[in-house]
């Protein structure tokens, strides 16, 4: 068995692409691994260009955009490596960062996952970390209490606003851009669900795999390029909609019906907050600036929650 299996899902950022797999080959020393490269349809010549200049890359081209869960799930059925590396195809590795990722996640007792402390390009700090979101938290964001309270472990206690990520520690889940995961774990709590085309899918993976008693980390100094975002923004109003619908998709499916009802009630109260207040503050005073935005998020949360528990009621 090889140490690690890299799975890269692709659709349409060639370049970006390129630069990802050349710093694989560039920055990867010591081990044994594999690459993947799952592509969702990509209509810029990704394909091609992979089976040129990177031969030894195994291409799983599909015909259609089957989602990034299907496409990992693709590639994890192929997979040879003891662990996994699902790696976005906008980052860049540095200074031989799976080899380090290697080494923590075999120093740690029930480690399944590691991660990077992902960077812009210019060294500017991501601050991705989350806890894993619940009607709670839903609530605090209704009410804007995260933004009102940033620096607060309750009101922001899902956006981490209170830890600057300068430290190693024991997460509940790391941006899905760059982890490693234990294979024989995957194997144990079932791969990617796909009923989550895009989004909160590796939050679901990280849930289940804490709830089997298994440890996520964050490795503060391990550091990876995450230009960030490059797939996504060509489709944005799609992007906004998957999710929003995976959201729902992720409360119901682990608080259940409780859990759907206080999503309802919760945008009940966005909503009457936005237009009821927001919007007439906006009028009056120009603030919030960005009102169009704060409504447009509501309008998509109901449609998204409308969406959904119409499916559920077939």
């Amino acid at each position: 068995m090889m140490d690690v299996s890299i799975v890269i899902v692709n659709w349409n950022v060639k370049e970006y692409l390129k630069k990802c797999i050349s710093s694989v080959y560039r920055e990867t020393k010591g081990l044994t691994y594999e690459i993947f490269m799952v592509d969702n349809a990509s209509v810029d010549g990704s394909v091609e260009m992979v089976r040129e200049l990177f031969p030894e890359v195994k291409v799983i081209a599909n015909e259609k955009n089957l989602g990034f869960s299907r496409a990992n799930n693709q590639a994890l059925e192929k997979c040879a490596g003891e662990y996994v590396l699902f790696l976005n195809p906008d980052t860049e590795l540095k200074d031989n960062s799976i080899e380090k990722l290697l080494k923590f996640i075999k120093a740690g007792p029930k480690v399944a996952i590691a991660a990077p402390k992902l960077i812009y390009e210019d060294g500017r700090l991501q601050l991705l970390c989350r806890n894993f979101p619940s009607p709670l938290t839903d609530l605090s964001e209704a009410l804007f209490l995260d933004y009102l309270f940033p620096k607060s472990e309750f009101f922001n206690h899902y956006f981490m606003g209170f830890w600057p990520h300068d430290s190693t520690r024991e997460v509940c889940q790391p941006a899905g851009a760059c982890l490693l995961v234990r294979m024989d774990v995957l194997k144990k709590i079932g791969f990617y669900d796909e009923r989550f085309f895009m989004y909160y899918d590796d939050v679901d993976l990280c849930y289940r795999i804490k709830k089997a008693g298994w440890k996520i980390f964050l490795v503060h100094d391990i550091l990876v390029v995450h230009h960030g975002s490059k797939s996504s923004v060509q489709a944005p109003t799609e992007s906004v909609d998957w999710g929003m619908e995976s959201k729902v998709k992720y409360l119901r499916k682990h608080y259940g019906r409780a859990g759907l009802v206080m999503i309802g009630f919760n945008l009940v109260l966005r909503t009457v907050l936005v237009y009821g207040f927001y919007n007439q503050l906006h009028y009056i005073t120009g603030r919030p600036r960005n009102i169009k935005v704060v409504r447009e998020v509501v309008r998509v949360l109901w449609k998204a929650y409308i969406k959904y528990y119409l499916k559920r009621k077939k």
